[in-house]
């Protein structure tokens, strides 16, 4: 992923950890908050649970080559964390993109999302004169 597009500062994190919203899967934890910027930046962690080095370093590589894939699907103006979850270890990288896709659809931040839903307008009232 680009550099521009990542979730780097430690502050940052924090606050999507703090203020965000959070949807799960079996795969993988999806942490949103708006973010007030012309783009969407991404994080992604692996907790010490996983286990060793390279099993982390292998889960991240998966987020952050799904999070690559549907990166130009996404909505602008959100800073979001990828979290591991156990399951991602068994997981190939078609379901780990096909989960952060059903996350994110979930979340509302696709932009192939139908934005002209049907909304409730309150019909004018008649007066009596």
């Amino acid at each position: 992923m680009e550099r521009r597009i990542r979730l780097r500062r430690t502050s940052d994190v924090q606050r999507v950890y703090r203020e965000g919203k959070s949807w799960t899967h079996p795969l993988l934890v999806l942490v949103t908050r708006p973010n007030g910027l012309r783009l969407s930046r991404v994080g992604v962690a692996a907790s010490r649970k996983l286990g060793g080095a390279v099993v982390r370093n292998r889960a991240k590589r998966l987020l952050r080559e799904a999070a690559r894939r549907l990166y130009p699907q996404l909505k602008a103006g959100w800073d979001m964390m990828l979290i591991a979850r156990s399951q991602i270890l068994e997981a190939k990288e078609p379901q780990v993109e096909k989960a952060l896709a059903q996350l994110v659809k979930r979340a509302s931040l696709s932009k192939n999302e139908e934005t002209n839903r049907a909304s409730v307008v309150p019909a004018p009232e008649e007066t009596e004169e």
